[in-house]
């Protein structure tokens, strides 16, 4: 039987008198990767706090391996390797220092030879002080000690901070090998959507006041479609537009169309221009 690790239930969340979201429900399941994604400002960050129970919802639950995310016990929180945007490291201990701190806190969990795959490739001393390393070097050393860690469930909020686009895309090859093989699950932000082509089980897309995407990756790349048509063109009939965007004479439209049109010409798209022409680009 699949279980979930996680599974939010109705979330519903304000700021003041600004709605983040109302009635937001995702799970993610045991073996699962899934990404939250959407513009800045639609909760992302708001999710993952209230999963790590540093925020409480107005409304709604959500539970991590069956606890709720407010009350995690140590036992649960042990299982959970988490990266935040603009996470802290401890820049005057040298790259040897905390992966000893990893290891005396993880004992047998902890594979230094997880560590070094990735951190090999950095090209640094493992005598280097952290305050030395630039952005990307950090992030290539802190995702490497997390995974490590041999985490059941990786909650990575924007992981790419930092990265260059070819350690991008060796992380999310490295993750896609290290998922499947322990039954981990992964719930991960990101703006470089691109990368995640190969790795994804799931989408979780939010969008300001309208009703967010929630399903397989493979049903949002092939049910949304971007058509290009004349201007003049009457748009009132066609159901199920998310976004259009003129363009030199011309209209595309995006969303999940289940006809073709013979005055207009179907996009090609990555899987970044379909998550744009659901989100809108502006």
């Amino acid at each position: 039987m699949v279980k979930n690790v996680i599974e939010c239930k109705n979330l519903t969340q304000f700021y003041g008198k600004k709605k983040i979201y109302e009635n937001l429900s995702f799970s993610v399941e045991e073996g699962e990767v899934t990404a939250l994604l959407g513009k800045n400002g639609v909760g992302k960050s708001t999710t993952i706090n209230i999963l790590m129970g540093n925020l409480r919802p107005l409304r709604g639950e959500c539970l991590i391996f069956g606890h709720h995310s407010h009350a995690l016990p140590v036992s649960v929180r042990s299982k959970i390797g988490l990266l935040y945007e603009g996470y802290v490291t401890y820049d005057y201990l040298m790259i040897k220092d905390l992966l000893d701190l990893y290891s005396c806190q993880y004992k047998s969990r902890f594979k230094r030879e997880i560590f070094f795959e990735l951190f090999n490739k950095i090209g640094v001393s493992i005598k280097q002080k952290i305050s030395t390393l630039s952005l990307g070097q950090k992030s290539q050393v802190v995702l490497g000690l997390i995974l490590a860690s041999s985490p059941k469930l990786l909650i990575l909020d924007d992981y790419s901070l930092g990265l260059d686009t070819g350690y991008r895309r060796l992380f999310c090859e490295f993750l896609h090998d290290f998922v499947r093989s322990g039954q981990r699950s992964v719930l991960m932000t990101t703006h470089n959507v691109n990368d995640l082509e190969n790795l994804l089980d799931k989408v979780v897309i939010l969008r300001k006041d309208k009703e967010p995407f929630v399903g397989s990756f493979d049903k949002f790349r092939q049910g949304l479609r971007g058509f290009s048509l004349d201007k003049s063109r009457d748009l009132s009939n066609i159901k199920g537009i998310e976004s259009k965007t003129e363009l030199n004479g011309e209209v595309q439209i995006y969303g999940f169309l289940d006809e073709a049109f013979s005055d207009a010409k179907e996009l090609s798209l990555s899987f970044e221009d379909a998550f744009l022409g659901y989100v809108g680009r502006y």
